[in-house]
């Protein structure tokens, strides 16, 4: 036999289920009307212009428009073939930016020579943004 405690133990868990749903549905239906924040990523290259045999960084800052620092996101770093068709981007490693928006990825002197960019895919309420395209080692 199900006690009294039972029952309104269970009514109180199917009651938060359905808060919990609403909560979850409002809160899409109400983001779904937000406009997004833009942002930027810049990319350079240290030293500027890496040696066939030198290692190097790659390294830049994930802001807003209005240059809020965006700390604790992910960001990828991507890779093609010095050269080679636009859009045939690889992916090569990912890291999250420090928490002045700042990022930094490492690259052994034994990389080829390549065209490099960095992407933010976006996480709401931010847009996704990439940086412009550099050259090592050509």
């Amino acid at each position: 036999m199900v006690s009294q405690h039972h029952l309104k133990a269970g009514r109180v868990f199917m009651l938060l289920l359905i808060v919990g749903i609403a909560l979850v549905l409002f809160g899409s239906a109400s983001a779904a009307g937000q406009e997004r924040i833009p942002t930027t990523i810049s990319i350079a290259l240290d030293p500027a212009k890496p040696a066939a045999d030198q290692g190097f960084f790659i390294t830049g800052t994930l802001i807003t428009d209005t240059g809020e620092p965006l700390g604790n996101k992910w960001i990828t770093l991507e890779s093609t073939a010095a050269g080679a068709t636009p859009g045939k981007f690889q992916y090569l490693k990912v890291t999250r930016t420090e928490r002045d928006g700042s990022y930094s990825f490492f690259r052994p002197a034994a990389s080829p020579p390549e065209d490099l960019m960095v992407r933010f895919k976006g996480l709401y309420p931010y847009e996704a943004s990439q940086s412009e395209v550099v050259t090592a080692k050509k």
